[in-house]
């Protein structure tokens, strides 16, 4: 009991009661707590009704990659603005701040240069655009769909369906291949035939074949010249021009017409045919 009198009796530089001070401290401690969280939370509120808008504005919905990459921008923006918020209603003072922004911009250009450099990256991507949103497109070994282009980072959904994550900084720094940039693409084939076949028959098959078949540019020149002597065969390269959209399905169904005619018009396709010899011991 003598104990408890003794610590009540303790007093501060003030002449205040020290458990009384300490008991003032912790409630307003509380309070200040309890009003960054709540401004925090109203930050979050307010920046998901913004992101909402944005997705209203006609300006912005005219392109996807401006659609994403200021929903992007404004959510970062206003997080740190509503964080700022809450740090003065917490008692920080302006002065404080300001020197903890510096302290933080000085630990994050020396520690952070990642962040930064994919951050410079996704504002490359947003003015130059090398692609858009739904372009097929290879970057370091990554082929597949962009599905997302925020502002560290791309999303890229992969021929077989994965989700590869990209940061900015490598979409920037390498070789991007934009299959989706022209409207038109070329379709490439290397057509093998026997040493036996008449080659002119089989080049004028051809040529018909590319002034004739559905999907195919007739705008474009075409290529379709021998091009080499193969070990077991003659190798035409067959190139013509076909809309960049449905690319893929002309290619495939063009490869088996060319086939399924070759068959009709007795061209021969050599194929590589392993003779197996056994000997048998005595």
């Amino acid at each position: 009991m003598e104990t408890v009198n003794s610590l009540l009796q303790i007093k501060n530089s003030s002449g205040e009661p020290l458990l009384q001070t300490l008991g003032h401290d912790a409630i307003e401690f509380l309070i200040r707590t309890f009003v960054f969280i709540i401004i925090l939370y109203l930050g979050s509120y307010f920046t998901k009704k913004v992101d909402k808008y944005i997705d209203k504005i006609p300006v912005v919905n005219q392109d996807i990659n401006t659609k994403q990459f200021t929903k992007s921008v404004t959510k970062l923006g206003l997080n740190v603005m509503f964080f700022l918020i809450g740090l003065l209603a917490f008692g920080f003072s302006e002065a404080s701040i300001a020197t903890m922004i510096s302290a933080i911009g000085l630990g994050v250009g020396i520690s952070l240069k990642e962040f930064l450099s994919n951050l410079a990256g996704g504002v490359v991507l947003f003015f130059t655009r090398p692609f858009s949103i739904g372009n097929f497109i290879k970057i370091n070994g990554v082929m597949g769909e962009v599905a997302k282009i925020e502002v560290f980072s791309t999303y890229i959904t992969s021929l077989d369906g994965r989700r590869v994550i990209v940061p900015n900084n490598v979409m920037i720094s390498g070789n991007i291949i934009n299959y989706d940039a022209n409207l038109f693409r070329r379709i490439k084939l290397m057509l093998s035939v026997s040493y036996d076949s008449d080659m002119k028959k089989v080049i004028s098959i051809l040529e018909n074949i590319a002034n004739t078949y559905e999907g195919l540019n007739r705008d474009r020149e075409n290529f379709i010249h021998t091009m080499e002597y193969g070990d077991s065969s003659i190798n035409i390269l067959f190139m013509v021009w076909t809309p960049t959209n449905g690319y893929y399905k002309v290619r495939g169904e063009l490869m088996a017409y060319i086939l399924e005619v070759f068959n009709k018009e007795g061209v021969n396709v050599p194929f590589n045919i392993l003779d197996v010899n056994v000997t048998e011991s005595k």
